[in-house]
C-alpha cells in the first residue's frame, strides 16, 4: 500500500467517526443538551466506561436503527449525553490526529522528496557511470583510431616528405640554374662595361708619354690589380660553385668592381688634370720667360740699330757737308737766273690693306654676322653715353636698374605664374608703365629719349651675368632665364642682337672665333682679348675660375637655342636649333685652344645634343664622328688636360649607347 492511500484512508475514517458520533447524539439525547444552564451527562471517573458505552451504544444505535427507527422520539436521559471534557479531549485528539496527520503528510513528504532526490541521485550517479563508460569506450576507440590514422598519416608524410624533398632538390636546382644563368648575364654586362672602361683607360695610358704616365703609378698599379680581381670573379662565376646567397653578392662585387673603375677614372683625370694645369703654369712660365728673353733682345737690337743708324746719320752729314760744298762752288760761277724747282708730288697716305683673317680663326660668314652684331652694340653703347654720364641723370639711371634688376633676379621656374609675373613686371617697364622706386618715387621707360636702349643694353648685361652666378652652379636655372630672353627677344628684336653682343664679348668662342695673338700684344693682353678679367687687384684670372664662368655662359646660349618662350607670343623661335647645329659645324674648322675648346664642346652636346639627334639624325651622327676621328686628333697637339679626356670619353659614350640623354631642367611647350 503507497503512502497517498494510507492517508487517504485516514481521511475517510475521520468522517466516518463523525458521522457515528453524531448518530449516537442524535438517538440519545431528548431536548437541548448544550448551553450554560444545562449539566454535562457525564462525572469525573465516569470517563473511560463512557467510552466504552459509546463504542457499545454504537453498535447499539446501528442494530436499533435497523430494528426500530421510533426510537428516535425518545427523549435521551442526561447520563446518556458525553462529558464535554471527554468531548474536548475528543476534539484535541481529533486536532492532535489533524496535526499527527500533518506531520506525516509532511514527514511523508519529505520522505518522498528525499526518495525523490536519492532517486534521482542514483540516475545521476547511473548515468555518469553510463556515460564515464561510454566515454572510456569512446577515448579507447578514439585512441585505436587515432593511433591507426597517425601511422597511415606518419606513412603519408613520410612519402609527401620524401616527394617533397625531390621536388625542393629539384627546384633547387632549377633555381640554382637560374640564379647562375642571372648572375652570368649581370656579370656579364658589368664585363662589357668594365672592359670599354678599362680598355678606355687603356688607351688613355698609352697616348701618354713616360712623364705623364709616371704621374699616374698608383692608380695603374690599382687598374691591374682591379683587372685581375674582375678576371677571377668572371673565372668563379662561370664555374658555378656558389650558394645561392652567393650570386646576388657576386653581381654586387661586380657592380662594385664597375664603380671602383670609374672611381679610378675620376682620379686619374684629377691628377692628368692637376699635371696638366702644373704644365701649362711651367710652359706659361717658360713663355713669359721666353718673352722677356725676346724682349731683352729685341732692346739689344734696337740698340744695336740705334748705334749703326747714328754711324750712318753721322757718315750721311759728313758727306752732305762734301756735297754742299762742292754746289757752292758750282752755284758761283752760274750766272743764269734762278732756277725753278720742280713742283713735289702730290702725297698720298695710303693706309696698308686691311689683313684678311684666316678661316683657321674664324669663318668668314660669322666673322660677318659677329661684325654686324658688335656694330649695333657699339652704335647703341655710343648713343647713350650722355645718359650715363650726365650727373643730374644719375638717381634716374638707378632707378631704371632697381625696376630691371629686381624682377630679373627672382626669374626662377618655381611655377608658371611666377616666371610670367616677373616677366610682366620687365615687360610692362618697357611698354611705358609708371614703376614705383625708392622713396615712393616713380618712374617710366618714357622719362628720357635714351632711356629705352640703355635699359636694353642693361637688361642683356644683367642676363649673361647670370651665367657667372646662378647658372655655373645650377645648370638647371639657365631654362627660365632663356625663356624670359627668347620672349623679349620675339618682342624687341634689338634686344636680342645685344643680348647676342655681351655674349659674344664675354665668350667670342660662342661666334666661334679664336682671336689671333697680334705682333707685339703681351701674353696678358692677349689672354684678356680672348676673354680672361683682371681683378680689382690687377690680377689675371685663374683658368680655373676662367672655365667655370665659360661654362656658364655656353649653358645660358644653349639654353636659349632650345628653350621656347611665352607660348602667347606666338610659337616662332627667333634663335632656334640650327644655330647650334652652325657653331659645331663651324667649331671643328677653327684652330683649338686648350681646355676652353674642349669646355665648350662637351657643354653644347650634352644640352643640345638630345634635340640635334633627333632632329638631324644620321647627320649630327656623322658630325660627332667626324668629331670622334678626325677634331680629336687635332686638338690632341694643343690639348691634353681634364677637359679634352672627358670630351674624348664623352664623345665615345655617345658612340657606343647611341642616344643622348635629354637635358634636366628644360621647361615643356607651353609651361606659361
Amino acid at each position: 500500500m503507497s503512502v497517498e492511500n494510507v492517508i487517504r484512508e485516514m481521511d475517510s475514517l475521520h468522517l466516518e467517526t463523525v458521522f457515528k458520533h453524531a448518530a449516537i447524539a442524535s438517538l440519545t439525547c431528548k431536548g437541548r443538551t448544550l448551553g450554560p444552564d444545562r449539566e454535562p451527562f457525564w462525572v469525573e471517573g465516569q470517563k473511560e466506561s463512557l467510552d466504552e458505552g459509546i463504542v457499545n451504544a454504537e453498535e447499539t444505535v446501528v442494530e436499533k436503527t435497523i430494528v426500530s427507527p421510533s426510537i428516535r422520539d425518545k427523549e435521551p436521559s442526561l447520563s446518556c449525553f458525553p462529558d464535554a471534557g471527554e468531548i474536548n479531549a475528543s476534539i484535541f485528539r481529533r486536532e492532535m490526529a489533524e496535526q499527527c496527520k500533518r506531520s506525516v503528510r509532511k514527514q511523508i513528504q519529505a520522505l518522498k522528496e528525499a526518495h525523490k532526490g536519492l532517486q534521482i541521485q542514483c540516475d545521476s550517479r547511473q548515468r555518469e557511470e553510463d556515460q564515464q563508460k561510454e566515454r572510456l569506450a569512446q577515448k579507447a576507440l578514439r585512441e585505436q583510431n587515432d593511433n591507426l590514422i597517425n601511422q597511415k598519416a606518419e606513412q603519408l608524410a613520410q612519402g609527401q616528405l620524401e616527394a617533397q624533398q625531390r621536388q625542393q632538390l629539384d627546384l633547387r636546382k632549377k633555381t640554382d640554374q637560374k640564379l647562375h644563368k642571372l648572375a652570368l648575364e649581370g656579370v656579364s654586362r658589368c664585363q662589357r662595361r668594365f672592359g670599354n672602361k678599362y680598355e678606355g683607360i687603356i688607351k688613355l695610358l698609352l697616348s701618354l708619354d713616360k712623364e705623364t704616365v709616371q704621374v699616374c703609378a698608383a692608380q695603374n698599379q690599382q687598374l691591374r690589380e682591379l683587372g685581375e680581381k674582375f678576371d677571377d670573379l668572371v673565372c668563379t662565376v662561370k664555374m658555378g660553385n656558389f650558394e645561392q646567397s652567393q650570386y646576388l653578392s657576386s653581381i654586387i662585387k661586380a657592380e662594385q668592381y664597375c664603380k671602383n673603375l670609374d672611381d679610378l677614372e675620376a682620379d686619374m683625370i684629377k691628377e692628368l688634370a692637376e699635371f696638366s694645369e702644373l704644365i701649362q703654369q711651367q710652359i706659361k712660365m717658360e713663355a713669359a720667360q721666353r718673352l722677356e728673353e725676346e724682349k731683352q733682345r729685341q732692346l739689344e737690337e734696337e740698340k744695336k740699330q740705334f748705334e749703326e743708324q747714328t754711324q750712318r746719320q753721322k757718315e750721311k752729314d759728313e758727306s752732305e757737308a762734301q756735297q754742299r760744298q762742292k754746289l757752292a762752288e758750282e752755284a758761283a760761277k752760274a750766272e743764269a737766273a734762278k732756277a725753278t724747282p720742280p713742283p713735289e708730288e702730290n702725297s698720298v697716305d695710303v693706309s696698308p690693306a686691311e689683313g684678311t683673317i684666316s678661316t683657321s680663326y674664324v669663318h668668314p660668314s660669322r666673322l660677318a654676322f659677329y661684325n654686324e652684331i658688335i656694330s649695333l652694340y657699339q652704335t647703341k653703347v655710343d648713343a647713350v653715353k650722355p645718359l650715363q654720364s650726365e650727373e643730374s641723370l644719375k638717381q634716374y639711371r638707378t632707378g631704371c636698374q632697381r625696376a630691371i634688376n629686381l624682377p630679373l633676379n627672382a626669374i626662377t621656374a618655381v611655377s608658371p605664374q611666377h616666371l610670367s609675373n616677373n616677366f610682366e613686371k620687365l615687360y610692362n617697364f618697357f611698354a611705358g608703365h609708371s614703376v614705383r622706386v625708392m622713396n615712393d618715387a616713380t618712374i617710366t621707360i618714357n622719362d628720357h629719349p635714351l632711356a629705352r636702349d640703355y635699359c636694353m643694353l642693361l637688361m642683356a648685361k644683367k642676363f649673361v651675368s647670370q651665367s657667372e652666378t646662378a647658372i655655373s652652379g645650377n645648370p638647371q636655372a639657365a631654362f627660365p632665364f632663356a625663356s624670359v630672353i627668347v620672349t623679349f627677344w620675339k618682342l624687341l628684336p634689338d634686344f636680342g642682337k645685344v643680348f647676342l653682343a655681351y655674349l659674344y664679348k664675354e665668350s667670342p668662342y660662342l661666334v666661334p672665333y679664336v682671336i689671333p695673338q697680334q705682333p707685339g700684344q703681351t701674353a696678358e693682353q692677349y689672354l684678356k682679348s680672348i676673354g680672361y678679367r683682371l681683378s680689382d687687384k690687377n690680377e689675371l684670372e685663374k683658368p680655373d675660375m676662367f672655365l667655370k664662368r665659360q661654362t656658364g655662359i655656353a649653358r645660358l646660349y644653349a639654353a636659349v637655342i632650345i628653350t621656347p618662350g611665352r607660348k602667347a607670343d606666338g610659337p616662332a623661335h627667333c634663335f632656334g636649333l640650327e644655330e647650334g647645329w652652325r657653331w659645331l659645324a663651324h667649331v671643328v674648322h677653327v684652330k683649338p685652344l686648350p681646355d676652353i675648346s674642349a669646355t665648350l664642346i662637351m657643354e653644347i652636346l650634352q644640352t643640345l645634343g638630345f634635340e640635334l639627334w633627333r632632329t638631324y639624325g644620321k647627320q649630327f651622327l656623322k658630325l660627332l664622328l667626324y668629331i670622334h676621328i678626325s677634331y680629336m686628333p687635332q686638338l690632341a697637339i694643343y690639348d691634353e688636360g681634364g677637359p679634352k679626356t672627358r670630351l674624348e670619353m664623352l664623345l665615345a659614350k655617345f658612340l657606343r649607347e647611341r642616344q643622348i640623354p635629354q637635358t634636366v631642367g628644360i621647361l615643356p611647350p607651353g609651361f606659361w
